[in-house]
């Protein structure tokens, strides 16, 4: 026995009874052009993508004006535009902290940052830290406690550093060890780095955040 497949409205496509499809679904089953526009249809309510973007911010006490793409990182404008290579970038997703910098007195991962957010920040970075040929006690720190081996991470490590002594000038162990948590050394230099960062403190709080080591090291 076959069964009628046309739920009886003669199989014309609409629901059961032989209601047109529109009856239910407005503008379903209409002829082109029979209905209306609603009002505004076709206007977005989203805001209209900009592929550049102005920023103006101050990086290592030397302020940038001008435009950027809207996706550009802070970590690729800071290495691409501005030549500032010390920010490494290593994974590019936020779990490695070799691109740390310091942006209006917070730690940020700048591969996650764009820069275009920065508008209007301060941004530090490891190249701003050493005055002239002086380096800075965290920078003096590293070396004298030999807290690197590769030094690929040593930038965001001291940045690292920077930014919990900015907040707490004498830290515990504990605090510099959970400071330094977000910052891998695939080399193993944490025991190094936390003693460096520990003697850092010392000098930052006998010496009023002098140095006396030449050179520059940036990573």
């Amino acid at each position: 026995m076959s069964r009628d497949r046309s739920g009886g409205n003669g199989g014309r496509g609409g629901l059961p009874g032989g209601e047109p499809l529109g009856g239910a679904f407005p503008g379903v089953g209409d002829e082109p052009g029979s209905r209306e526009p609603e009002p505004g249809a076709g206007e977005s309510a989203l805001p209209a993508f900009r592929a550049q973007v102005p920023v103006r911010l101050v990086v290592n006490g030397e302020t940038w004006v001008g435009d950027v793409p809207a996706s550009l990182t802070l970590a690729a404008f800071l290495r691409e535009r501005l030549g500032l290579m010390g920010t490494k970038i290593g994974c590019g997703e936020g779990n490695c902290g070799a691109c740390s910098v310091i942006v209006d007195g917070e730690l940020v991962y700048s591969c996650l940052v764009p820069v275009a957010a920065c508008d209007g920040s301060r941004v530090e970075t490891v190249e701003g830290l050493a005055r002239g040929d002086r380096l800075h006690p965290i920078q003096e720190a590293f070396i004298a406690e030999d807290a690197l081996q590769c030094g690929f991470c040593t930038p965001g490590q001291i940045m690292a550093v920077k930014a919990l002594l900015d907040r707490e000038p004498h830290p515990t162990r504990e605090q510099v060890v959970a400071a330094l948590s977000g910052n891998l050394c695939r080399c193993g230099a944490y025991t190094r780095i936390v003693q460096a960062a520990l003697r850092a403190a010392g000098a930052l709080g006998g010496a009023g955040g002098g140095g006396g080591v030449s050179g520059a090291a940036t990573g």
